[in-house]
This record gives structure tokens, C-alpha cells and sequence, in this order.
């Protein structure tokens, strides 16, 4: 996982909701060629951003549904319905939103919002594949994954 798009997890509550953070500071790198004079958040990376938020619910959904299951790590397979409604800019805290759609042993679907001051910015539907762990063997970022996420839950 290269890019670490949510700053706090807030609340996940396991088969139903997750809420998290992401501020965008304009000394981002994406802000330099994205676009100069004109900075603006890339709407792949907002996607990415409701993905990690919901990627994380959904593993914390199947722990709870799946409590002698193995490590799985959910891998974003399908955005659908994305719509992007006002541009989100430097110094703009986002606060994200997922919801549960369905689960099962192999994958799973949310709804993600992200609002900038209660106003709704972008939204999608997002499918995801949950790979085991014995899969993600030879993946050498799925250790900093694990370490990223331990650093930002929610407090509690």
C-alpha cells in the first residue's frame, strides 16, 4: 500500500458502519501537477480513500462474522455508481463514510461517502475480493498495511 489516505479511523462498527478522516494539505505532492493554479484532490484518489475506510470494515465485518476465519486482507475489485459532485481542495478535512451492503467468505460491498462540512462531495458503490492471508505471503507492502491501520483506529 503506497499511498495512506485516511489520517483517523473514528468509529467502525463491525456489519454495519465505518467513519473516518482524511485532511488534504497543500504541501500533498499531488498538488503540484494536479492541477498548478488550480489544486484540486484527484477523484482516484478519493475513491482510494473510501476504500481503505471500508476495505477496514469489511475485514473487521468478517472477523465478526467469521470468528475462526483466517487473516484476510479485502482488495477493491469494482467501483460502481462513482459520482463526484464539488471538487475537494488544499485544506479540506473530509470525514468518510462507509456502509455494509453484503458480506460473505470471499467478498463484499459497501456504500462511501466523503463530506467537506456536512456537504456531500463524492460517493460510490465499491466491491471488494477478501484474498487470505496465505495469498498476501509475497505482497512486501501487506506488512505496512497492517502496521498502517494498527496506528490509526479508532481510540477505545
Amino acid at each position: 500500500m503506497r499511498f495512506l489516505l485516511i489520517d483517523r479511523i473514528t468509529e467502525i462498527n463491525p456489519g454495519e458502519t465505518a467513519e473516518g478522516i482524511k485532511c488534504w494539505s497543500l504541501d500533498n505532492p499531488i498538488f503540484q501537477d494536479h492541477f498548478p493554479g488550480f489544486p484540486i484532490v484527484p477523484g482516484v484518489m478519493l475513491t482510494e480513500s473510501m476504500a481503505q475506510l471500508s476495505g477496514r470494515l469489511l475485514e473487521e465485518s468478517y472477523y465478526a462474522k467469521f470468528p475462526h476465519a483466517t487473516k484476510v486482507y479485502p482488495i477493491l475489485s469494482i467501483i460502481q455508481k462513482a459520482k463526484f459532485k464539488h471538487f475537494v481542495q488544499p485544506g479540506d478535512q473530509c470525514i468518510l463514510k462507509s456502509k455494509v451492503i453484503s458480506l460473505d467468505n470471499i467478498r463484499g460491498n459497501v456504500t462511501a461517502e466523503t463530506y467537506v462540512n456536512d456537504q456531500l462531495m463524492c460517493s460510490a458503490t465499491l466491491s471488494f475480493l477478501l484474498g487470505l492471508k496465505s495469498d498476501m505471503e509475497e505482497n512486501p507492502f501487506i506488512h505496512k498495511m497492517d502496521e498502517f491501520f494498527h496506528n490509526i483506529k479508532p481510540k477505545g
